[in-house]
């Protein structure tokens, strides 16, 4: 069964036409069984890493988490150059990697599944359309999303692999996975327009006009979309319609990258990585108001009662009702940032190369792991870099394990063994 829908989307004045082909699996379940895609399913409602920066809020909190430092590696597998942000949904781990081991020429995207206790293929590997370097994955109500860089979106079943429906943007620049919630997949094809497509069949609900083309991570919670532009604009919308809630936009200024917009302590946060102006500045989510500016040069993270901000290589654990410093963490390269919170610990990619385990209430140094090599002395280091490259990077948890993407598209597994 195939339709054909027409997306519009305009951006200073220019208007972009998308054409969507959709390609959904036939069959109708039983009323009494419940439909892939549409309902959160128990397993990913706690102690799960859904994807890029954990869950919808892109807050990078593990809720429920029950990983705890020291680990033991309990395994490791080379998938080829280079491995996503992982997904970790119960005893499962799933990914996107280039699976081309330096000798084919170009990127070899594929869609991994493994068991996350062995690391053994839970089926095997499949290939994404168009194999473009920018791909990623994400998960909600009990399916697999992935996302290519001109704009394929398909979902997958994660106990076969088997692909349930794809569509195919005729005009797109996509670095970020789709985000579900509460049944809806929303994104933006970083050509001007948000959608909201149906999580279990892909079809189209709604498109908005956005004010930038870029890449940009989408943000989704009760209060509606969020779709941020590196702290030159950023746009609120409602969940059912996409109607516009509120709108920032800095006048005559363009060319956005894509750090996210994180939504914590009641606030729109977003970052600019303009080298005069690295902040990172929190917009009330009732009234789009500005409430805070912060200096920051990676996205903020955040814990129970708790901000972390790292800034040159300085992250600090501020009090949300205070923003006063409990601690401060001091990368030797000056520069760092926050992946995760999760079960009371702070977990800091240094620029070092290491994978650094804070204890939440001291910071104190609970355990680390070395990722990548020692950068060359003098090297030009940048804190965060999300909007490049093949796949947007990330670790993961689930049921007291974790996942961390190492060096040379490998993927390793922690535990207590």
């Amino acid at each position: 069964m195939k339709a054909t829908t027409r997306l519009s989307g305009r951006r200073l004045g220019v208007v972009c036409v998308a054409a969507v082909t959709l390609s959904m699996f036939t069959g109708s379940p039983q009323a009494a069984t419940p439909v892939p895609g549409r309902t959160a399913t128990a397993a990913e409602l706690t102690d799960a890493t859904l994807g890029y920066r954990a869950d919808s809020r892109a807050d990078s909190l593990v809720a429920g988490a029950t990983a705890a430092p020291p680990y033991k590696k309990l395994w490791s597998r080379d998938f080829g150059t280079v491995v996503s942000a992982p997904v970790a949904v119960g005893d499962k781990v799933y990914a996107v990697v280039n699976a081309d081991d330096g000798t084919e020429g170009g990127p070899r995207m594929m869609l991994v599944g493994v068991q996350a206790a062995t690391g053994e293929d839970l089926w095997p590997a499949v290939s994404l359309e168009q194999n473009e370097p920018q791909a990623g994955v994400s998960y909600g109500g009990g399916l697999l999303y992935t996302q290519t860089s001109r704009g394929t979106i398909a979902a997958w079943d994660p106990a076969t692999g088997q692909q349930k429906w794809s569509i195919t943007l005729d005009s797109a620049s996509m670095q970020y996975p789709p985000v579900w919630y509460d049944g809806l997949l929303y994104l933006q094809d970083g050509r001007g327009t948000a959608l909201a497509l149906r999580a279990d069949t892909g079809a189209q609900v709604w498109t908005a006009p956005l004010s930038e083309y870029s890449c940009a991570p989408t943000v989704v919670d009760a209060s509606g979309v969020w779709i941020g532009f590196d702290g030159i604009a950023w746009h609120h919308l409602d969940l059912k319609t996409g109607a516009e809630l509120h709108r920032f936009e800095v006048p005559d200024v363009s060319g956005a990258y894509g750090n996210p917009v994180v939504l914590g302590a009641g606030a729109a946060w977003t970052r600019s990585s303009d080298s005069d102006d690295e902040t990172v500045t929190a917009y009330d989510q009732k009234t789009g108001a500005a409430v805070r500016k912060l200096p920051a040069d990676a996205t903020p993270v955040f814990g129970p009662g708790r901000v972390y901000l790292a800034y040159h290589g300085k992250v600090r654990a501020l009090s949300t009702s205070t923003y006063k410093a409990a601690w401060t963490y001091t990368s030797s390269v000056n520069a760092a940032t926050v992946r995760l919170v999760a079960n009371g610990y702070v977990y800091v990619e240094d620029a070092d190369g290491r994978l650094v385990v804070l204890d939440q209430k001291t910071g104190k140094v609970a355990w680390s792991y070395r990722r990548y090599p020692a950068p060359p002395p003098m090297s030009n280091i940048v804190a965060e870099d999300d909007w490049r490259g093949f796949v947007v990077p990330g670790i993961a948890t689930s049921q007291a394990r974790l996942f961390v993407p190492g060096a040379e598209g490998t993927l390793i597994a922690f535990g207590k063994g």
